[in-house]
């Protein structure tokens, strides 16, 4: 009896159309297949650019027998604003079925972001897709290493003639047994990897390889993970390339080819850089994302950061802006480190900053062929009339702008009277009178009035962006230890604002991503920052390979 239901049931689902599923159709199509809303599991997923409902995962309801999986995503792109389940499915396509969990968690944790995949590997509960917490382990590792091949694929190979021997060959078909055997062999192994590696690490450098050893005596394969990145250890070696110019925690797991996954070792990293101490610790920003512009002696860079003022509030973590964004102009910009002069702090007082521009400039800029990029950090403020604009020193006095200040007009005409075939600048300061801790730069109660026409004062070959419009606050974002405008222009450079994907960002793309993501922090912070551009829009500002 039992097997004439069986086949009526398989006779059933090969024969009727209502239940064809093809890869690429629509999801609200195969959930109306699947019996509707009422009868399916959805779990939503971020994408990898932490777009919400991107992706789901749908499965029938724990008390059906059906035990498939499908996944379904955003494979056209589509937005919308729609909070109807069936109207967002209907814009998602199936994009692969499976009856193996561990298959279809493979491929999530290959296309989801690492917020979706944390939520996944702490959540969700294993009995509901029939998993073990090994099995679990293996989707996450293999899905991972399937992400990473995705972003940096293996360069093709030249086609070659090979003849291989019966030896080789064997020894090929011994290695494709190594991939299936993860899956289809059940190990009596229990005992979870061992990390060994020193629990604190010194280097003299922002750019650095994180090195260590793994032992398991039940696995061949091991695995290893930092920050959502994974390798697989070779003769129980690993290799992590990093970029932190502050001291950094970096948490290490591993895990071996049986899903055993051991606890985190936690490795803290001490950066020293001469000169350049940073303390601080921060999100991480990375300009060794991309492969950038080689370096040029036609590039030029003044990097100034001021957070500790003699005469007035400090501007919070405008010396670490400054300190970041000297690795930005060397590793993006292309920019040798002898053509960019940083000042911080005590350095960048007025008779410093004044011979930078007076007399280290001059020499450095070829008529013509120079192109110059400035970075300021720190206090701005308006004259008294509003008409003038000034960027404040380290020593400056509020109320001796005009001699202890420098003005912007003044630092323009310095410039451009050195013919630099271009310049670009970036600002992050005001000009409101109100510090990015909402201090008053003035201890007169006069109110700050701004009448200057920015445009106007600037030179055709120049590209300025600024913070903020003149009349509003630049803010800092303690989450980060930056000032808001500084870092999301170095997230913006790092490649964020190539928005149209060509490798290139020009003026326009990097301005609309500050604008977005700085005009919603400040708001966060109950403010109105709105980042600004004066110059050419279509200019290209870097570009990458």
């Amino acid at each position: 009896m039992k097997i004439k239901i069986i086949i009526i049931i398989i006779f059933y689902l090969l024969t009727n159309k209502s239940f064809a599923l093809n890869i690429g159709m629509d999801c609200a199509s195969l959930v109306s297949q699947l019996g509707g809303l009422k009868k399916v599991d959805i779990l939503w997923l971020q994408n990898l650019n932490q777009k919400k409902y991107q992706y789901a995962l749908i499965n029938l309801s724990k008390k059906e027998l059906n035990k498939s999986y499908y996944l379904c995503g955003n494979t056209h792109n589509i937005k919308t604003m729609s909070d109807k389940t069936m109207t967002v499915l209907s814009e998602r396509n199936l994009q692969l079925v499976s009856n193996n969990s561990v298959d279809i968690f493979t491929e999530i944790f290959s296309v989801t972001s690492q917020e979706s995949r944390k939520y996944i590997m702490q959540r969700i509960n294993l009995d509901d897709f029939g998993m073990t917490r090994n099995e679990l382990n293996q989707a996450y590792t293999f899905g991972l290493l399937k992400l990473a091949e995705k972003l940096n694929p293996p360069e093709e190979k030249k086609e070659e003639k090979i003849v291989k021997t019966e030896a080789e060959k064997k020894i090929e078909d011994s290695e494709q047994d190594k991939q299936t055997e993860i899956k289809i062999k059940i190990s009596k192994d229990k005992t979870p990897p061992k990390i060994i590696i020193a629990k604190n690490l010194s280097f003299d450098q922002s750019s650095y390889k994180l090195e260590g050893k793994v032992e398991d005596e039940g696995s061949k394969r091991i695995f290893v993970e930092i920050d959502g990145q994974v390798q697989e250890a070779i003769n129980g070696n690993f290799v992590f390339e990093r970029f932190s110019p502050v001291d950094e925690t970096v948490k290490i797991v591993a895990t071996d080819q049986w899903g055993n996954r051991s606890k985190e070792k936690i490795v803290k990293i001490n950066i020293v850089l001469e000169n350049k101490k940073v303390v601080n610790k921060l999100e991480k920003l990375n300009p060794n994302k991309k492969k950038f512009n080689q370096l040029s002696r036609d590039k030029v860079a003044v990097v100034i950061g001021i957070e500790k003022y003699d005469r007035t509030p400090k501007a919070s973590y405008a010396n670490l802006d400054a300190k970041y964004f000297f690795e930005y102009a060397r590793l993006i910009f292309g920019i040798p480190v002898e053509n960019i002069k940083l000042l911080v702090d005590n350095e960048a007082n007025l008779i410093q900053a004044l011979g930078v521009l007076k007399k280290w400039l001059p020499g450095k800029i070829n008529k013509n062929k120079t192109e110059l990029i400035i970075f300021f950090a720190g206090h701005g403020l308006a004259s008294s009339d509003g008409k003038d604009l000034y960027l404040l020193p380290q020593d400056s006095d509020p109320d001796l702008l005009e001699r202890t200040a420098l003005s912007r007009v003044e630092l323009f005409e310095t410039i451009s009277s050195l013919e630099p075939k271009k310049v670009t600048m970036f600002f992050d300061t005001c000009y409101s009178g109100i510090s990015r801790d909402d201090k008053s730069l003035l201890a007169s109660a006069r109110p700050v009035r701004i009448i200057s026409e920015e445009k106007n004062q600037i030179p055709e070959n120049f590209t300025v962006f600024s913070a903020s419009k003149l009349e509003q606050i630049s803010s800092g974002l303690k989450e980060v230890n930056h000032g808001i405008f500084s870092y999301y222009l170095m997230k913006g450079l790092e490649g964020n604002a190539d928005l149209n994907e060509d490798k290139k960002i020009t003026n326009a793309e990097l301005l609309k991503y500050m604008e977005k993501n700085v005009s919603q922090k400040a708001a966060e912070l109950g403010r109105e920052q709105n980042p600004s551009l004066a110059g050419d829009p279509d200019k290209v500002l870097i570009s990458y390979r």
